[in-house]
């Protein structure tokens, strides 16, 4: 399972500082955000604070990249999640940042900047561009509450895109406050990373 969303073509992106349950229980690339309520001292940089959406309500958009963190690091590359590793080593081309969820900077013996922490971390304004995404809902709402009473998710090309009650791309509309995304599948597959969706703006 990839790291982080690849960006095929066209998107809106700005620095968003993550707060609540995303500093304290971590988060995956590709989770979607709302802007906080509050506004906290920003990290240089940041434009914004958000918070983990639920679906409901206004989508600000989703974030980019890991690494993702636990407080404190479980390992330097740590896709996970509350329940499992996701995927053993991970991209590393963003693991650089992975040393010290708490700590915005890091520099090396010359004065040379090795790692911003996680204070800052690149999101995808909603209804804008093409991606590649890995981590989504496999399962509907159902199911993952009490297991053997839902079913398996089924993404085809057209679907429109909603967000669960945890943040995740699924095809499934939860319940009447969760709003489209604005984005629809635009096809299905599986690579080395793993099973993945390719989306679209389907707002004209």
């Amino acid at each position: 399972m990839a790291d982080q969303v690849y960006h095929l073509s066209g998107a809106l992106k700005m620095p968003v500082e993550p707060v609540g349950d995303l500093v304290s229980k971590g988060w995956l690339p590709g989770t979607w955000v709302k802007y906080a309520a509050s506004q906290p001292t920003l990290s240089p940089g940041a434009m914004a604070a958000v918070e983990l959406s639920d679906g409901e309500g206004v989508l600000a958009g989703f974030l980019m990249y890991g690494p993702q963190h636990v407080q404190p690091v479980i390992q330097l590359s740590d896709m996970w999640s509350t329940d499992s590793i996701q995927r053993a080593g991970g991209d590393t081309r963003y693991d650089w940042s992975g040393v010290d969820a708490g700590g915005p900077m890091g520099f090396d013996g010359q004065g040379m900047l090795q790692r911003l922490g996680s204070r800052v971390v690149t999101m995808c304004l909603a209804n804008e561009g093409m991606f590649r995404i890995y981590v989504f809902e496999v399962d509907d709402l159902a199911e993952r509450t009490n297991p053997g009473t839902g079913a398996p998710l089924v993404y085809l090309p057209n679907d429109k895109l909603y967000v669960s009650d945890r943040g995740l791309l699924t095809s499934e509309q939860e319940g009447v406050g969760h709003v489209w995304t604005g984005y629809l599948v635009v096809r299905t597959g599986t690579d080395m990373e793993g099973n993945y969706l390719i989306i679209a703006c389907g707002i004209a």
